[in-house]
């Protein structure tokens, strides 16, 4: 049987079909019919819509299958094309260095481009060293900054005591 219908066309009566028995579900759900169609109706509907459509889909052929195998031999346990076992770094390495001499670089531009990446990588190491030296710094600040609230309250604490005796003092005075 050669009923076969595209891809797209399929898609959509399994999305039609699906829909139809949500809303089916839904109305027998909350008791709400739509005049003469009840959630049993819809239901019904819907589900044998999707029984067809998965009776129609088993006449379909099975999706090709690929031998990747034979374009990736790592697949099937095989090695890679060129024959020998090279690390990706090895690789890598002869891939930039064909890169410069199809680009037709100058040496002295690429040993200038390697010094800036070193530069570049010396002032993010020194970077990171000057943040944990700000971090240490913060938490010095912070540290003596408790303290200095705690010695302020003392202080505080103390001026009131002195103002009471001094109160005290000056009512004596006052008396006499």
């Amino acid at each position: 049987m050669a009923l076969r219908l595209s891809k797209n066309a399929m898609n959509m009566a399994y999305g039609l079909g699906a829909s139809v028995v949500i809303i089916g579900a839904l109305m027998k759900i909350i008791h709400q019919d739509l005049g003469p169609i009840t959630g049993n109706t819809m239901l019904t509907i819907g589900l044998v819509t999707e029984a067809l459509i998965f009776a129609m889909s088993a006449f379909d052929p099975p999706a090709e299958d690929y031998a990747w195998e034979e374009v990736y031999p790592e697949l099937a346990g095989g090695k890679s094309g060129s024959g020998d076992k090279k690390s990706p770094k090895a690789m890598m390495s002869e891939h930039i260095a064909d890169m410069i001499k199809k680009a037709e670089l100058d040496q002295s531009v690429v040993n200038g481009l390697t010094q800036s990446i070193k530069d570049f990588e010396a002032s993010a190491k020194a970077g990171a060293n000057n943040a944990g030296e700000l971090a240490r710094i913060n938490k010095e600040f912070a540290e003596n900054a408790n303290k200095l609230t705690s010695q302020m309250e003392s202080l505080a604490n103390n001026l009131e005591s002195l103002n009471s005796v001094y109160g005290g003092v000056l009512s004596a005075m006052n008396k006499k």
